[in-house]
């Protein structure tokens, strides 16, 4: 069985993007395109170019290379070249993964709104739809006017290092952060406010002994300039704002650390009802968790007694500091 998965998403960087290569290549003969540095093999491709351009190259390696038995599309930037290919090779069965959960009437931008029609319409075409959380799951039935439930694939992702030499790369840019006799705690939202990095930073100062917080993440200045005033009022605190890290250097600064920060906003269903990957890097890195009370990572908290869900951080942080061994069992029974 031959299938094909088409991604706008990065492979270096996308953790569910490479779960999903992961999975469909144990099931037949893997063909992929999508963005990034190299292809996964032979008979792959990759590339780096706008949009607009990446929608026409899709379409003419899918002719070249077909035909398929399975279409397989990531996210709602493969929908629209997805409908050309379903039409031009035919395959037998069409998969559509929907990680996100944008809503029309949430979605603010013009382009947005046409992604969500056009995300609609292949989910209502696509012989199966995957989703990232049994809570979305319930949503996209009603608002897509599905005949059934979609399956759900949690975003159960585990870091690993991408060559022999990327541990040692790692180790030489992430070691000058490390000081001893700390609690390493990792957030990798970066500096976001809109996920509440400011009440994390700002209450930091009320957790109980030495700690120093990552803030992992792409940021944007007035985002970095907000921390950063809190730091200049607060200079007791011990935050360092890394930026952004490939895979390996996550991973390696990961096995230094001891806590992770799993933050989403609850301004709309997408962020409300989160499907975090963040959440399993960290879990499958050996870290307890916070989290924020976003339904899901609540549930998982509840259930699986791998960390608290805290909107405030700090009770959390200093229940999963006192109770550390604790926690830790938990999540390797989680594991």
């Amino acid at each position: 069985m031959r299938i094909l998965l088409v991604s706008y998403g990065d492979i270096e960087y996308d953790g569910r993007l490479r779960s999903l290569i992961d999975v469909f290549s144990q099931m037949g003969e893997l063909v992929s395109f999508s963005r990034g540095k190299s292809p996964i093999n032979e008979t792959s491709d990759v590339c780096n170019l706008p949009y607009y351009r990446f929608i026409g190259k899709v379409i003419r390696f899918a002719k070249e290379k077909g035909p398929f038995d399975w279409l397989v599309l990531d996210n709602r930037k493969a929908t629209i070249p997805g409908m050309i290919i379903r039409k031009k090779v035919r395959p037998s069965i069409v998969i559509q993964d929907c990680r996100e959960l944008y809503l029309i009437r949430e979605v603010k931008h013009f382009t947005s709104k046409i992604g969500c029609l056009f995300e609609k319409r292949m989910a209502q075409k696509a012989d199966v739809v995957v989703c990232a959380n049994q809570e979305r799951a319930v949503i996209m039935q009603r608002e897509y006017n599905l005949i059934r439930t979609p399956l759900t694939y949690e975003n159960l992702r585990m870091l690993k290092y991408e060559s022999v030499d990327s541990e040692a790369k790692a180790r030489l840019k992430i070691d000058p952060l490390l000081f001893d006799n700390e609690v390493r705690i990792v957030s990798t939202s970066g500096c976001s406010i809109e996920r509440t990095n400011d009440v994390l930073v700002s209450n930091l100062s009320k957790v109980k002994g030495p700690c120093r917080l990552y803030l992992v993440g792409d940021s944007s200045e007035k985002e970095k300039l907000r921390i950063q005033e809190i730091l200049k009022d607060e200079k007791q605190l011990k935050v360092e704002i890394v930026g952004r890290l490939n895979q390996a250097e996550l991973k390696y600064l990961l096995s230094k650390s001891h806590i992770g920060i799993v933050n989403y906003g609850q301004y709309d269903t997408n962020n409300k009802l989160c499907a975090s990957g963040k959440l399993y890097e960290f879990l499958f890195e050996g870290l307890p968790v916070v989290t924020t009370t976003n339904p899901p990572l609540k549930r998982i908290c509840e259930e699986s007694e791998v960390g608290i869900a805290d909107d405030l951080y700090f009770n959390g942080l200093n229940e999963v500091i006192n109770k550390y061994d604790y926690y830790k069992t938990k999540v390797q029974m989680f594991i």
